[in-house]
């Protein structure tokens, strides 16, 4: 995996996890004694400069979980070859207790230094969400038992033309032509796995923290589905750029980023206008139906009223006639 000098320097600002002088060397003493139990016995016959040199290494992961120093920098601070460094972090990442990472290089597409991810730190969960690391801590293989047979009995004969379903799976013509990244949607594998190979992991992973971004900004949750459909419609806009113009691993990821941000920030809008869509609510009209006698006394009242307005209008105008004539 490689991770883009833009990554790398959100790393480096990240906030440390031990805050004070007491906190690190509690941390450093809970890394150190992870590296000795996967060297058990053996790691009291280290030499005391490697001893030293697992020390600082331990010591450097205890602010933000990761290591990034080279091997050949601690393998002059305590005089020792980098060869040994190298080999110390294999076996502990082959326990399963750090995951490995590189940086992308100044000078070419390719990979830079290693970085060290250790397990056992708080942040780990972190970076597992931000880089979508595919580890398991923990796990070992172990190495099954070989039944032991007697001398005298007859070794059974099997057959050598028949061979195991798994085995005839995996060498057969179709299993190599499917397309498969861990983590990564099979429709993307299966399209553009021929184009970016390993490198569409890395892309997806910048899609994906393009999604966290908008979800975060918005305080909304976006399905599954979106996400496959938008990092495909990314992804397939980085390959027809990518065409007819050469661009470096690091410009890619930014590109794709920008471009999954942009189509789920119009996501997001598209859903705010959609949800803003107020419906009015029906008036309901209730048409009981009224019993006779106070539909009949309904009639009385408005036929006294009409009546009393009548009587009034004639007053009034029996009233005005005697004054005007009074005048007149």
């Amino acid at each position: 995996m490689l991770i883009c000098s833009d990554d790398f320097a959100r790393m480096q600002n990240y906030e440390s996890y031990t805050k004070t002088q007491n906190e690190q060397k509690q941390m450093k003493y809970k890394l150190l004694s992870m590296v000795e139990s996967v060297f058990g016995d053996s790691y009291a016959r280290l030499k005391p400069e490697t001893r030293n040199a697992i020390d600082m290494i331990c010591f450097l992961a205890t602010d933000k979980g990761f290591v990034y120093a080279k091997d050949t920098y601690f393998a002059e601070k305590h005089d020792i070859s980098a060869r040994t460094v190298r080999r110390v972090m294999k076996t502990l990442e082959e326990a399963g207790k750090i995951v490995k990472a590189h940086r992308s290089s100044s000078k070419h597409n390719g990979r830079g230094a290693a970085v060290y991810f250790f397990v056992n730190h708080p942040y780990f969960a972190h970076w597992t969400t931000y880089f979508g690391f595919d580890v398991q801590a923990d796990v070992q293989a172990e190495n099954a038992g070989i039944p032991c047979e007697s001398k005298d009995g007859e070794a059974k004969k099997v057959s050598t033309y028949s061979l195991p379903k798994n085995h005839y799976i995996k060498n057969h013509f179709m299993y190599n032509t499917i397309p498969f990244i861990k983590g990564v949607p099979k429709l993307i594998n299966q399209t553009f796995k021929d184009v970016f190979k390993d490198s569409l992991r890395d892309l997806y992973i910048r899609v994906r923290v393009a999604s966290q971004k908008v979800c975060q900004s918005v305080s909304m949750t976006l399905s599954k589905k979106d996400i496959h459909s938008i990092a495909y419609e990314s992804i397939h806009t980085l390959f027809t750029y990518i065409k007819t113009r050469s661009m470096s691993f690091e410009e890619q990821c930014k590109l794709v980023y920008r471009i999954a941000l942009n189509k789920f920030n119009e996501l997001v809008q598209i859903a705010d206008k959609e949800e803003s869509v107020v419906v009015t609510p029906r008036k309901i009209v209730r048409k009981e139906m009224l019993p006779d006698w106070f539909q009949e006394q309904q009639e009385k009242v408005k036929e006294s009223t009409l009546s009393i307005n009548d009587e009034s209008q004639e007053d009034e105008m029996a009233r005005m006639k005697a004054i005007l004539a009074h005048y007149s």
